[in-house]
């Protein structure tokens, strides 16, 4: 009966995301939604709560705790081996009435119908019909209203296990903050080349510059497609207005957008956004 290892409080979420999701709601149903959804499950916070149900392809979970249960020696169990006031949840598969007993990332026990030693670990197991069956921790990675990570995290019993998943937004962020980083490191190499060391820069998403500039190459004043990538010379670049060769900054007042071929032959330049000093 030893606990799985815990890997850690969520650290993807931070405390104020905690306290958040841990304001009281009613229980609610999470389904699967239809093909055409930008996401395949509803789910909401950090984990089930109580009264809970989720429903993956069919097969549903339902969440109650050990204490409504009045599985007290469970909850013994858990309180001497975690903390004194732990409350562990129980999430039951209705299809064939397995139960899985846990606290955060740590899973304690499970039983399955039948089986000679319930209080034992199997997270793999077959119903009544040969259907095997898997409990797993399923694991969505989302962002709230204000941008930050955290992860929704679920025991649910399935058929089909499904790797991590990101949301749409996750997404969005993550290419975000990739792109932007690009720019960056490229922008501080350029500067180590003319001898400036660990020079500063902004986090500037190029599609920001693209988008306040409405996709015209303030070089050229043509329109820029946004389907065409690099290295088609006429991609999307960022042009320095003060250039990078004469300390220009890495900063959204001094980027512009510019189309590559523009941008090669503008070379070491000032762009027309800002007025070149007089000597």
């Amino acid at each position: 009966m030893t606990a799985i290892p815990d890997h850690g409080d969520r650290s993807s979420a931070d405390a104020d995301q905690r306290a958040r999701f841990s304001a009281a709601r009613e229980p609610q149903v999470f389904r699967t939604r239809t093909a055409d959804g930008d996401f395949p499950y509803e789910f909401y916070g950090l984990s089930p709560i109580e009264g809970d149900v989720i429903e993956r392809h069919g097969s549903v979970t339902t969440y109650t705790t050990a204490s409504s249960l009045g599985a007290d020696d469970l909850v013994a169990l858990v309180r001497a081996n975690s903390e004194p006031d732990a409350e562990p949840m129980v999430a039951i598969h209705q299809q064939t009435g397995a139960l899985l007993a846990y606290t955060d990332r740590v899973l304690w026990w499970t039983k399955v119908p039948g089986q000679e030693h319930p209080m034992v670990q199997q997270t793999s197991f077959k119903g009544d019909d040969g259907q095997l069956w898997h409990w797993q921790n399923e694991i969505f990675r989302d962002v709230d209203e204000d941008g930050k990570t955290y992860d929704w995290e679920a025991w649910v019993c399935v058929a089909e296990p499904t790797p991590t998943l990101w949301t749409p937004a996750y997404t969005a962020r993550s290419e975000k903050q990739r792109r932007s980083t690009r720019a960056r490191n490229s922008y501080q190499a350029r500067m180590r080349g003319y001898g400036t060391l660990d020079a500063g820069a902004d986090q500037v998403d190029p599609f920001d510059i693209y988008e306040r500039d409405q996709w015209v190459c303030r070089l050229c004043r043509r329109p820029m497609n946004p389907a065409i990538e690099w290295p088609d010379l006429w991609s999307s670049t960022l042009d320095h207005i003060k250039p990078v060769a004469e300390g220009g900054a890495h900063t959204a007042e001094n980027l512009q957008a510019a189309h590559w071929i523009c941008n090669i032959r503008k070379g070491d330049a000032w762009g027309p956004g800002e007025a070149e000093p007089s000597s």
